[in-house]
């Protein structure tokens, strides 16, 4: 991310939320408010750079006559796990409330709009916002501009995780380390070494009691194989390289467990596409289907 403005993955991510809730039929992810934090001059270079891929990588679709949004919904399948991972995120959240869980922690939390949403938590969960300062700036600058009201529920934490480790953050916010708590890190690990994975988990782990729960996205580390040809692989790297922010990293799923194990976690379920497309896919008449080596991970403090 280039220092001082906000993430444009982070902004994406909204468009994307905001493009499924009006045009799509099912809904995979049902939210109505992420539209509302874009402003025009966010949206239009987002389509602009859409349609250009529609017609690099599938220039018959483009010489059809098709639609507008039906050429920007092509050129997004691509990046579905971005609706699949807040779906799995949020169900598996309101299971670890039901076990008494009251505190929840989204690190990198971009526009998310969960505590937006969900008024109907504000007095049964603390909703603690960890982010890169100039991205939550302007998250906060666009809840103004929309009008929107700040949930007595939800606490900003500006950090930059480059600089400065989760449990030195964690003590400036009302969370409480002595309680069990939902971390969610999504659309993260790609971006980052595996030395700094490795210390988030590590940090995490020495603030949160065991129990606590942690929901994360990651690469299968074979997309990272230059040999691998799957052009699905090659629409995605280029889109993340051209807005500035390149993915550099995979975990093996088969080796998960074990390299959880020994940042002292339990894992506790791991979500390939297939296990995904029985899960969020179901009855659908668009075409979308799960991203390819996506996958969705969800462990426990041991």
């Amino acid at each position: 991310m280039e220092e001082g403005r906000a993430s444009r993955t982070a902004i994406a991510t909204a468009y994307f939320r905001a493009h499924h809730d009006k045009h799509a039929n099912p809904k995979i992810f049902e939210d109505p408010l992420a539209g509302s934090l874009l402003h025009a001059d966010d949206v239009a270079p987002l389509e602009r750079f859409l349609l250009a891929g529609v017609e690099k990588h599938n220039p018959e679709l483009a010489a059809s006559g098709a639609d507008r949004e039906t050429r920007i919904g092509l050129a997004l399948r691509g990046l579905v796990v971005v609706l699949a991972r807040a779906r799995f995120t949020e169900e598996r959240l309101e299971d670890a409330m039901r076990d008494g869980t009251a505190q929840y922690v989204i690190i990198g939390a971009g526009l998310d709009t969960f505590a937006l949403r969900r008024s109907d938590l504000r007095g049964r969960l603390r909703v603690i916002e960890i982010d890169h300062p100039a991205t939550q700036a302007f998250k906060r600058g666009r809840i103004r501009d929309a009008g929107l009201e700040l949930p007595p529920n939800l606490h900003f934490a500006p950090a930059d995780l480059e600089k400065e480790s989760l449990a030195e953050v964690l003590p400036r916010t009302p969370y409480d380390p002595s309680r069990p708590a939902f971390f969610s890190w999504l659309g993260v690990t790609m971006y980052l070494t595996e030395e700094a994975i490795r210390a988030t988990l590590r940090s995490l782990r020495r603030t949160a009691v065991p129990g606590s729960q942690l929901v994360f996205d990651y690469l299968d580390r074979a997309v990272f194989d230059p040999g691998n040809p799957s052009p699905a692989r090659a629409r995605l790297f280029e889109i993340v390289r051209r807005v500035g922010e390149p993915m550099i990293f995979g975990f093996d799923p088969s080796a998960l467990d074990a390299e959880l194990a020994e940042e002292g976690f339990r894992l506790l379920e791991d979500l390939g596409p297939e296990a995904q497309k029985d899960l969020y896919y179901g009855n659908r008449t668009d075409g979308l289907q799960p991203t390819a080596a996506a996958r969705l991970a969800r462990a426990a403090v041991a």
